[in-house]
């Protein structure tokens, strides 16, 4: 999308970045209430989670933000292992969440 060089490719990927940005409150927010009740044993939460972490590492990439990626690719993986119940505890899993939230706000300050 970006090497196509056209004015109004750019100008419809600045809208989409745009736009991403703008959602990220509220994914941010589902994020937090899915695993606030995942921890507290509802494993719908916890599956919720996990498809949250996994899709803003598909998508956060697409537009720019790899380091957002990178950091929801490790809370993916390790919702994934408890989901799977192949270890993965809690704790590791609201440290992996830290820079996913740190990253996403300083996304949402971006000018």
């Amino acid at each position: 999308l970006m090497n196509s060089g056209s004015p109004q490719h750019v100008e419809r990927y600045h809208q989409l970045v745009a736009e991403y940005i703008a959602s990220l409150p509220d994914k941010l927010g589902a994020l937090e209430r899915s695993m606030a009740a995942g921890k507290g044993g509802d494993a719908a939460a916890l599956a919720e989670a996990r498809e949250l972490a996994r899709r803003m590492h598909g998508t956060a990439g697409c537009y720019g933000f790899r380091d957002l990626s990178a950091v929801a690719a490790v809370l993916d993986d390790v919702l994934t292992r408890m989901k799977l119940g192949q270890g993965g505890t809690w704790d590791e899993a609201e440290r992996a969440a830290r820079p996913v939230f740190e990253l996403a706000r300083a996304a949402m300050q971006r000018p």
